[in-house]
């Protein structure tokens, strides 16, 4: 069977390194610190199954990265899981609105994001 790949976009490297080793016992995991570092990943080749995004980032924010994402007909089908601090009805909605799969608040289930990522990737 294979093991799914996900791309965790994160500015806090505390945040990468627990989700890189919780979602690393079951997915392959890659990490960048920015929305510029996920999209030359992508650019490079490197196409994961499913992102993980932040919304709060310096530079271009999870809401822009997001709909770049959605907007590229060769990554637009893979899913996004946008996992961030901003709680608002507004900006869950505008996260749905531009294409992400589901939006999680911080702090955060690492097992209640596992199994929705496993969900998402079924």
């Amino acid at each position: 069977m294979k093991q799914h790949t996900i791309l965790i976009v994160d500015d806090s490297a505390n945040i990468r390194r627990l989700l890189a080793h919780s979602l690393g016992r079951k997915f392959i995991v890659l990490t960048a610190e920015d929305a510029v570092s996920a999209l030359t990943l992508l650019e490079k080749g490197d196409r994961p199954d499913l992102i993980v995004v932040d919304i709060a980032m310096p530079g271009m924010d999870g809401f822009s990265l997001t709909a770049l994402i959605k907007s590229n007909p060769d990554y637009s089908r893979i899913p996004v899981v946008m996992l961030t601090a901003k709680d608002s009805s507004e900006d869950r909605q505008q996260g749905l609105m531009l294409g992400a799969a589901d939006y999680m608040t911080k702090p955060f289930n690492l097992d209640d994001l596992a199994e929705r990522i496993e969900h998402l990737l079924c």
